[in-house]
């Protein structure tokens, strides 16, 4: 919906401008730049996504249960989401990137197989519950803007506890698949048992299964020379005796989120070249201070410039980039 209200201030700004040049009625013009200014305000507000479950596979009591949770998840998949993008600390802000994009995963992933929910009882309602909890008391205690001492170590102690959820983000997801795998395998081992006893069996497949054996067994064993441990998404390594800078990961836009991010890349351009003279584009963004500087500037024409050089450059930024610093 961001999107559509983005579009539709978009056209009434543009709508207005041109009854201004061509003498409209100023009844006209003011009802387009009034409709423009709701569109703005509508499009700046946090957004619900709507997504909907196929539950029908599942009894009435277990699709209630599943729909509680899934809705359980999403909101607090959005809570850390508001959360990443007003915390400053540059480095938390991108753990909590990677973190939400092994989320997105698993929430794409029993959407699709909503039988699962259950199995990610413990993700849902402790590691994502606490991790938006932490989170939100991180961004809290930043706006604060104390440097006292006791405030440095309940950041540092938030800051490490997020940190480390990152894996358990990890094995969790690994343990639904495993759990499917599971299932997989003994309905496999059924059929397989049921053509046995129909007299067919596959002498390929297990003339296959005796070459991959004989090949591990001459294979020779690893010893873990020369090998390096990839470290952990944001710890922080030494080398020489000195601290280095955390291990980086670069977040990707999520692909159910791809043609969204590129759509808003257009609607911001759009904005910030036709009416980033009043600031629409800051307001548009949440950025009410920069968009009021905006409008009580816009007739130095200083704000016009400016607006064009950004537009230009959504236009041209990478999507992820753009996900990451503008996506709302």
């Amino acid at each position: 919906m961001r999107n559509i209200y983005g579009l539709l201030a978009l056209l009434l700004g543009s709508g207005g401008i041109y009854t201004i040049l061509n003498d409209y009625s100023p009844a006209v013009c003011l009802l387009l730049m009034l409709g423009m200014g709701i569109s703005v305000y509508k499009g700046q507000l946090p957004q619900q996504e709507v997504r909907k479950l196929d539950l029908s596979q599942l009894a009435a009591e277990q699709a209630d249960t599943a729909l509680a949770d899934w809705e359980k998840a999403r909101g607090d998949y959005q809570r850390i989401e508001e959360a990443r993008r007003k915390i400053r600390d540059s480095q938390l802000s991108r753990q909590l990137g990677l973190m939400q994009q092994e989320s997105a995963r698993l929430l794409n992933y029993v959407e699709k197989h909503p039988e699962r929910i259950a199995a990610a009882g413990r993700f849902i309602h402790y590691y994502q519950d606490r991790a938006a909890s932490l989170s939100e008391q991180y961004s809290e205690l930043e706006e604060t803007k104390l440097e006292t001492e006791q405030v440095r170590q309940v950041k540092a102690r938030l800051k490490e506890t997020i940190v480390s959820f990152d894996e358990a983000y990890s094995a969790e997801f690994t343990k639904i698949i495993n759990s499917q795998l599971l299932d997989m395998d003994a309905e496999l081992t059924v059929m397989q048992q049921s053509l046995e006893a129909e007299g067919i069996s596959n002498n390929q497949q297990g003339s296959t299964a005796e070459a991959v054996e004989l090949n591990a067994a001459k294979a020779p064993q690893a010893t873990g020379i020369g090998r390096k441990k990839r470290p952990r998404r944001g710890a922080v390594t030494k080398v020489g005796g000195q601290e280095t800078a955390p291990f980086k990961e670069k977040i990707t836009t999520p692909d159910n989120l791809r043609s969204s991010v590129l759509f808003q890349k257009v609607i911001m351009s759009g904005l910030a070249i036709v009416l980033g003279t009043f600031g629409v584009h800051k307001f548009f963004q949440g950025k009410t201070k920069w968009g009021m500087a905006y409008l009580f500037l816009f007739w130095t024409m200083i704000p016009t410039l400016v607006s064009i050089v950004e537009g230009i450059r959504y236009l041209f930024m990478p999507v992820d980039d753009f996900y990451n610093q503008y996506y709302r």
